[in-house]
């Protein structure tokens, strides 16, 4: 008698992926403001809701070890709710709750994801964010996107999302290179991604990759090959030179401004410095609970242009105090208590590589974007730690 094949998830992923990709739009440019209604995020997360129970529902409850590095991250977006109790009078909290409410709601599904088959989750997701990133790279490779300044972005995300997709898309190559048979093929994007890194003129994101970079250079360091990596740093080196060679010139003058002239030159840090100092200060005037959710932007009064902080403990610090810092480094602590639970043999590649992408993102979340930005990394790092348990064992009659 033969046992049915278990079932496996499969296009939940695709639809998870889709809705965490896809960010926040609203429809106010069609004429309808209605708060909450007017989210496209609601009617995508009730397809993503709804799809998961159909797919699932023949699989039955599917424990998980690592489920503490959930609660965890859970106990920090929940927190950061409840401060809507003490923000300042005028503050607009209602599209961070929506924010926060999302981030959540993508954390449990990508957990019972995990639980119910990490590994080929992992895989596919990985796989979509390499699908991703030749469709970014294409559409602002044909102009499309491209900002007033001529820093590269697509598909109505701004640059700081766009290197976040070409890094991501880099790594995801290593991952195909090292799923498959090393096969040289894979590693052919690198250089087209990285070129597109450059052109979108982020330096908090060549940044966060050259952090990224040395967190993975530490932990191989006792296990590098030279001899097997040769090959591959040649390829990627010439395909380098060559695109240089050929693309170069159309972005050469930008280069030379945005990363030569006004960072080393001038030293412009797009008012990042005096952001990071506000958030400071606001954290020691009130330090122990901070100006709850979105009283960064009430108290400062900087206008429509800077809304957040750009800096996610500095943010935290300055909404959250105290408290929020301490459930911050609980998350990362439960996180990485997770991921290290499991003997360095026994981690799969995809569990490995999702934390390197998670490590690149929260890296990226110490020079850009707001809470909702860093879903991806908590996503990503939930992905690497939590993971199906074994199978209990038939208890011998």
């Amino acid at each position: 008698m033969t046992t049915a094949p278990a079932a496996r998830p499969g296009l939940v992923v695709m639809i998870a992926f889709f809705v965490t990709l896809s960010g926040r739009f609203t429809l106010e440019r069609v004429g309808l403001d209605v708060p909450i209604v007017n989210d496209v995020r609601v009617p995508l997360f009730l397809v993503l809701i709804l799809s998961l129970v159909l797919e699932a529902h023949h699989v039955g409850s599917r424990p998980a070890e690592g489920s503490h590095a959930l609660l965890g991250i859970l106990a920090l977006l929940g927190y950061q709710a409840l401060s809507v109790l003490w923000v300042p009078p005028g503050s607009i909290t209602g599209p961070m709750l929506g924010d926060l409410l999302a981030i959540a709601g993508l954390l449990v599904v990508y957990f019972n994801l995990a639980a119910w088959d990490r590994d080929r989750v992992t895989a596919t997701t990985l796989k979509l964010f390499h699908a991703a990133a030749w469709v970014y790279f294409l559409a602002a490779a044909s102009g499309r996107g491209h900002q007033a300044n001529g820093r590269w972005a697509a598909l109505g995300g701004g640059p700081n999302v766009f290197i976040r997709i070409m890094i991501l898309g880099m790594i995801t190559s290593l991952y195909l290179y090292l799923r498959y048979d090393e096969k040289l093929i894979w590693l052919v994007p690198i250089p087209a991604f990285m070129f597109g890194a450059i052109a979108s003129g982020s330096r908090g994101g060549i940044v966060a990759l050259a952090i990224t970079i040395a967190v993975a250079l530490l932990a191989i360091r006792p296990r590098i090959d030279f001899e097997r990596i040769a090959k591959p740093l040649a390829l990627v080196a010439v395909l380098g030179t060559v695109l240089v060679i050929t693309a170069g010139p159309s972005i050469a003058g930008y280069v030379q401004s945005r990363f030569v002239e006004a960072t080393i030159g001038q030293g412009y840090a797009s008012s990042r410095d005096v952001l990071f100092q506000m958030a400071l200060r606001i954290f020691l005037q009130r330090p122990i609970l901070g100006t709850g959710l979105n009283g960064f932007y009430t108290v400062t009064d900087l206008g429509f242009g800077e809304r957040y902080v750009h800096n996610l403990p500095l943010s935290i610090a300055a909404e959250g105090g105290f408290v929020g810092l301490v459930l911050l480094l609980v998350a990362w602590l439960s996180l990485w208590h997770a991921y290290a639970a499991v003997p360095l043999r026994e981690r799969s590649l995809e569990s490995r590589i999702a934390a390197y992408c998670g490590i690149f993102v929260g890296a990226a979340s110490l020079f850009s974007g707001d809470y909702y930005d860093a879903r991806l990394m908590w996503i990503l790092l939930l992905l690497a730690a939590v993971r199906p348990a074994p199978a209990a064992l038939p208890v011998p009659r």
